[in-house]
């Protein structure tokens, strides 16, 4: 029977039966995929099977793929101190918004840098979400659209505001004082520079938005928790 090596994060995990586990994992090269996992409760090395850590894994190719082997590459554990909460948020949003078995490279890189990111740094936690909210619905086609009028000239004596499916605009009394940003705000997300922006609460009400908006009526239950 074939069998397939992919590098891989742990999303989603269900038990099934007693002694065995389905596990929704995050490949290099497969994408979103399921696998189940035959005993591994029984398993001593079944423990090394958890979120936060890159997993080598084989498994022989079938509807629903059984697990053969599997080699802890990278254990990004210490965020779980730190933002434990923030990458159960993460997998969940992986979780219900990718359809399964298709190949997102890109996406796998994403969420390993973002897991390299929170081991590295004391940002706060907000800035954290924000940071990894903008990139994975920028990556999955749903980004906050940068574009502003004045052609991108940001005036610093101004602040801005979303407007949903337009971009940023100069504040005037249309506004929804909850999407308003400073000037300094807009240039540091313009340049990728998360730990610096100050308004970052409004700036995650317009990711949460267009997070629901294209959920359906899915709802993200970690919300409930983080914020």
């Amino acid at each position: 029977m074939k069998r397939t090596l992919v590098n891989s994060f742990i999303i989603h995990s269900r038990p099934f039966r007693e002694t065995s586990v389905i596990y929704d994992i995050l490949t290099n090269s497969n994408g979103l995929i399921s696998i189940i996992a035959k005993g591994i409760k029984t398993k001593k090395d079944g423990l090394s099977m958890q979120p936060f850590k890159e997993i080598q894994l084989t498994f022989t190719k079938a509807k629903l793929p059984l697990l053969t082997k599997h080699e802890v590459i990278q254990s990004y554990i210490d965020i779980s101190k730190k933002y434990m909460l923030a990458g159960l948020y993460f997998n969940e949003l992986i979780y219900k918004f990718i359809p399964k078995n298709e190949p997102l490279p890109s996406l796998f890189d994403l969420y390993k840098n973002q897991l390299n990111y929170m081991s590295q740094t004391n940002t706060k936690s907000e800035n954290i979400l924000f940071r990894f909210e903008y990139l994975f619905l920028k990556e999955i086609g749903y980004e906050i659209n940068h574009v502003y009028q004045d052609k991108y000239i940001i005036n610093k004596d101004k602040r801005y505001y979303y407007k949903f499916g337009e971009g940023f605009k100069e504040l005037d009394n249309t506004a929804d004082p909850r999407t308003t940003i400073s000037s300094k705000s807009l240039f540091y997300l313009l340049n990728n520079n998360f730990e610096m922006i100050d308004d970052v609460e409004n700036l995650r009400f317009i990711a949460k938005n267009i997070i629901k908006e294209n959920l359906g009526d899915k709802n993200i239950k970690s919300y409930d928790i983080i914020d």
